[in-house]
Order: C-alpha cells, then structure tokens, then sequence
C-alpha cells in the first residue's frame, strides 16, 4: 500500500515537472481529433475542393512541397513566436498544437479517403514523420514564449521588479526556425525522391 501511495506521488509530481510539455501535446492529440471530425464534415464540398488543389499543386514538385510545407509550419511557428510576446499570450498559446495537429489530421484524412491503403501507406511515410518532427519544435517553441509572455505578464501587469534577456529567448527561436526550414526541406527532398517510387 505504501509502495503504491509512493508510485503514485512520483507520477504526480513527474506530470507537475512535465506540464509544459504535456498541455502542448495533449492539445496537439486533441487537433488531430478534431482535424478529422472537421475533414470528415466537410467532405465532398467547396473547402474540401479546396483542400484537394492545394495538396495536388504540391506534389512531386521539390519547390512547390517546399514552399507549401515552409509557409505553413513557418505561419504556425511565426504565431507562437508572437504569442510568446503578447502580455496575455500564455493562456492562449496551447491553441498553436490545436491548429497544427488539426492540419496534419486533415492531410492524413484526406489521402486515407481518396487513396485507401495506399493514402495510409503515405500518410505513414511523409505526413506522420513530418507531424511528429514539426509539433515537436512547437512543443519547445511553447515552452519559450509562455516563459516569455509570464515574464512581460509580470512585470507589465503586476509590477514584479525582472528583468528579461531577450538574447536567450531570440537564440531560442532562431534555432526553432531553422529546425523549421530544415524540417520543411527534409519532407520536400523526401516527397521528390520518392516521388518516382509512390504514385498517389
């Protein structure tokens, strides 16, 4: 019984240790979710149109997987960033996993119901690596700038006498984006390589 009181204190305190990195994962599961009851919905209308000339025009075509992965995980990451530097970003920020595990729910969900097993087959080589790999940038990307929205929080609205080093924040989010960039170019290199292989 003893053992069992101990075991579950140091889960609980493991959770309470590792909250900024499970709020931000929790909401990501919870956009994949949710990605997929919204694609599921709006099947077979305008915006489902929409999305399919969108992620036709970005198929085998280096440059074009290029451009469409890196504006839209550089839009997400450039949110979370601003997020980090609004007063009251930090209540908000864990939206940014939301929106970016509804997008990658939405891809998959769309290849699943268009190309069967051979979507799942692409889904699990070029969408899920590529999700898996970009919310885990945006986890530690959330971590930052909700340090750096509480810190502005505290001094801006309860008048706690701190200062901020922006040079630390700044090294963190330039290092992000160019996990971003090097993300973005990785899915585009391996969709013009496999390209050939997979025809979907």
């Amino acid at each position: 019984m003893k053992q069992k009181k101990e075991n579950n204190i140091e889960i609980g305190k493991l959770l309470i240790d590792n909250k900024e990195y499970i709020y931000p994962a929790l909401f990501y599961v919870a956009g994949l979710l949710l990605g997929s009851l919204i694609f599921n919905t709006i099947n077979n209308t305008a915006l489902s149109k929409l999305i399919e000339i969108v992620l036709k025009n970005s198929g085998s075509d280096f440059l074009a997987v290029f451009l469409n992965r890196f504006a839209i995980y550089l839009s997400i990451y450039a949110l979370c960033v601003l997020l980090g530097m609004c007063l009251i970003g930090f209540p908000v920020i864990n939206l940014v996993p939301l929106l970016l595990g509804c997008e990658i729910a939405i891809k998959i969900a769309y290849y699943y119901i268009n190309f069967s097993v051979k979507g799942i087959g692409f889904s699990m080589l070029m969408i899920i690596p590529e999700g898996a790999a970009i919310a885990t940038v945006i986890i530690y990307a959330i971590k930052t700038s909700t340090a750096l929205s509480k810190n502005i929080y505290n001094i801006a609205a309860k008048g706690m006498n701190e200062s901020i080093n922006i040079k630390v924040y700044l090294k963190s989010y330039m290092i992000n984006a160019l996990i971003v960039v090097l993300i973005a170019l990785m899915n585009a290199l391996a969709s013009f390589l496999l390209g050939a292989i997979i025809k979907i």
